[in-house]
Formats: structure tokens, C-alpha cells, sequence
């Protein structure tokens, strides 16, 4: 990519669920390399200007394997990855729990705040539950978990998985859980489980939306769909106060093939919106095919994001404001 021009070229790289957060001017991602979690920093959106290995997992640990979409917060002064492990190497992912880790800065050293507990029981913590996705929306002074589990615990891993909140009471510690969202409409349904995952928070002026991924990750089906909280009085933790998308607000073409897990941002001076997704080069290799790529894209007047189709591969417009830095 030659960035004395205007333009950069989709994909950006090779991988999945990507995360991305602007904090200070610069844009930090995390992903899965080399057996750990990568950060990076850069003032662009297109590429990396920094880019360390900040964690690897302990072994014979709860955590050791399995490393799953982690994320990487800016809270209260610190940094958080949010993350989902298990135990057990490769399948049946029957024992993915939500870990959080705790550094000064995004490079860390890391701390290991353990496991969270993403049952139905906080103060016993009697049957930790299946949980992966995390992700945090602060919202009015306080700061919620969203994630994606099971409603009980499974041997196996063929298991319906559904949108669940809580508030977190400090980084590391949530309070109870209150299943959000299942997949109930026709554009949700298809394979062998239902399912929800990856959710994002998207915030716009006083619109919050919760942007979360349906049907099977590792086939072309894979889409975007819509939480919307009513008012900026509602309530977050209360089911009725978001309101379901009535068709996919991203999903494949002929030629892109299983959108999904994306998070957003703003370009550099603010004056735009980009969606960071994945989807996979082809039909066939499950979950080993998949890219990242970046797209622009509006508000509607009734202040719902419009995604439009993606376009995958191909040269794009830089984001605006990223000419500046050369």
C-alpha cells in the first residue's frame, strides 16, 4: 500500500473478530497471534504503527487454551482485555469462560484478574457458565457486560447461545445476569443451534445500539443485527427497553460470504463512521478463511445505522482526516 496516496486496499488482514477503540487520537486493536494476545497503536485506521505481544496464557490453567475475540478497553484510568478461554484444548468448546486482564496501559505488563463469574448464582458463584464475546457499554455513569452464553451448562458445545447484560460492578465483577436478546425472527434462524454473539456497542449523539452477529459463524450466513435502546431514560438491564432490528443491518452478497463480529469507530478528525468486520474469502474452510476489512458508513433520519452491502476486497478512499499524518 503506497500511503502517499489517497487510498487504501481491503483486507486489511488476515483474521477474525476484529475489535477496534479510539482513545487519546490513536486507534488500539487486539487479536489472536502467536499463541497470545497482539495490541496495536496507530493514528490510522488502515495500518499499524505499533504492534506488541502484551499476554500469553499460563499453562495447565483454566485459561490455557482456546484464546477467543479478545477486546481491549479503556476504564477508570486502566486497560482491560476482555477474553474467552477454556481449559481444554480444541473441541467440544464446552468450557469457554470470560477472563479480564488489568494493565496500566494497552501494553500492559497485564494482570490476571481470573475468571468471571457469568452464572445466574454472583454470590455463590455456584456454576460458572459458558461465556464468550464480552463486551462493555458505559452508559450514565455506570458500565455494563454484554456477552454471549448459554442458559445452562452442556458436555458438548452444540448449544443455543443468547445475548445476556449485567452491570459490572468493578472491571473484574459482575453483578447478576439478565438474558437480553434470543434469536426469535426467520433472518436468525437456519442452522443446527440459534445463536448470538459478538455484540458491539455503537453510540451515537443519545442513540445507543447494540450491534451483535447471528447465525452460524463459520458459514456465509453469518450477519449483523440490531438492539436499540428506546429512550435515553430506559433502563439497559430491562429486556423491553431495546428494541430488535426487523431484517439483518449487514449481511453478505454473492461475492462477500459471512459478514460478521465488526465494531466501529469514527476516522481520524471525527467526521466520519467505519464498521471493522471480518468475512471469509470463500464458502468452503470454515473458520480459517476469514479477513478484516474496513468500511464507511451514515445515519439514517430515524437515526439507525446504515451499513449499506459490503464491499469487501478493493481499493478504498483513506478515512477522512488520515491524509494528514502521510
Amino acid at each position: 500500500m503506497d500511503y502517499n496516496h489517497q487510498t487504501f486496499t481491503n483486507p486489511l488482514r488476515r483474521g477474525a473478530d476484529p475489535y477496534i477503540v479510539k482513545q487519546d487520537g490513536k486507534y488500539y486493536t487486539i487479536f489472536n497471534k502467536k499463541g497470545g494476545f497482539t495490541v496495536t497503536e496507530s493514528r490510522f485506521l488502515t495500518r499499524f504503527e505499533k504492534e506488541e505481544t502484551v499476554w500469553t496464557p499460563p499453562e495447565n490453567a483454566w485459561n490455557s487454551y482456546n484464546l477467543w475475540a479478545p477486546e481491549i478497553h479503556p476504564i477508570n484510568g486502566k486497560w482491560y482485555i476482555y477474553y474467552a478461554a477454556s481449559v481444554h484444548n480444541g473441541t467440544p468448546f464446552y468450557a469457554q469462560r470470560t477472563g479480564v486482564l488489568e494493565a496500566d496501559n494497552p501494553f500492559g505488563p497485564y494482570t490476571d484478574k481470573g475468571v468471571l463469574y457469568t452464572g445466574d448464582d454472583p454470590e455463590r458463584q455456584k456454576d460458572n457458565c459458558w461465556a464468550i464475546d464480552m463486551t462493555v457499554l458505559p452508559y450514565k455513569g455506570k458500565n455494563y457486560a454484554v456477552w454471549s452464553g448459554w442458559e445452562t451448562l452442556h458436555d458438548h458445545h452444540d448449544v443455543d447461545q443468547y445475548l445476556y447484560i449485567a452491570e459490572l460492578i468493578n472491571p473484574w465483577t459482575l453483578g447478576k445476569r439478565i438474558l437480553l436478546s434470543k434469536p426469535e425472527l426467520e433472518w436468525e434462524k437456519g442452522d443446527h443451534i440459534l445463536l448470538q454473539e459478538g455484540p458491539q456497542i455503537l453510540q451515537h449523539k443519545e442513540d445507543v445500539f447494540i450491534i451483535y452477529s447471528t447465525r452460524g459463524s463459520w458459514s456465509e450466513h453469518y450477519k449483523l443485527g440490531q438492539l436499540r435502546l428506546k429512550s435515553p431514560d430506559s433502563d439497559p438491564l430491562n429486556p423491553a427497553s431495546w428494541i430488535k432490528s426487523e431484517k439483518p443491518v449487514f449481511q453478505g452478497t454473492p461475492t462477500v460470504h459471512g459478514v460478521g463480529h465488526a465494531s466501529t469507530t469514527t476516522s481520524p478528525d471525527d467526521k466520519e463512521y467505519w464498521i471493522y468486520y471480518h468475512s471469509k474469502l470463500s464458502l468452503d474452510g470454515g473458520w480459517d478463511n476469514r479477513h478484516v476489512y474496513l468500511q464507511k458508513f451514515t445515519f439514517g433520519k430515524d437515526g439507525n445505522p446504515v451499513f449499506g452491502e459490503p464491499k469487501g476486497g478493493g481499493v478504498m478512499t483513506r478515512p477522512s482526516g488520515e491524509n494528514t499524518h502521510n
